[in-house]
């Protein structure tokens, strides 16, 4: 469902008495604003490069377009020079992850969070491109204690 948002525009010049000018433009809701809804973490498609399970894990997430194959080279580098464990994941939608109509940055920390406990990663170093590194700020958000 549509609902409607304002959107303010400033013209280039600065502010002035009348200079701002509003629209009125649609918009999607998150589907975390629906009450009485349980949100239900996929799945996802990973690559685990092994390591020393006493240091941190590395793991990369994608950006909009992207795959866990991105990060392929510089997985395997950082894996071989550092001696940590590497993961990357593909996020809902993407690559060999299952596909879900909830596309949510909250569905999509909720993933990355129940996979790294799945893994027994934390605590772990979470590097993210665009919109993995929007799911990894929520995530680290969203923790109360500092364990991502």
């Amino acid at each position: 469902m549509l609902r409607w948002a304002r959107v303010w525009r400033l013209p280039l010049r600065g502010l002035g008495p009348s200079s701002l000018s509003a629209s009125r433009v649609p918009f999607a809701p998150s589907s975390s604003g629906r009450s009485g809804t349980e949100r239900r973490s996929v799945l996802l498609s990973y690559k685990l490069l092994d390591g020393e399970a006493a240091r941190p894990a590395l793991v990369f997430l994608h950006g909009l377009f992207g795959s866990k194959t991105n990060f392929n080279s510089i997985a395997k580098a950082l894996a071989q020079q550092t001696g940590r464990r590497v993961l990357t994941v593909d996020a809902r939608n993407h690559g060999d992850s299952p596909h879900s109509p909830d596309m949510s940055y909250e569905a999509m920390s909720q993933d990355v969070q129940d996979l790294l406990t799945q893994l027994g990663l934390v605590p772990c170093v979470l590097v993210g491109h665009s919109m993995g590194g929007r799911t990894a700020m929520l995530l680290a958000l969203q923790r109360s204690q500092p364990p991502f």
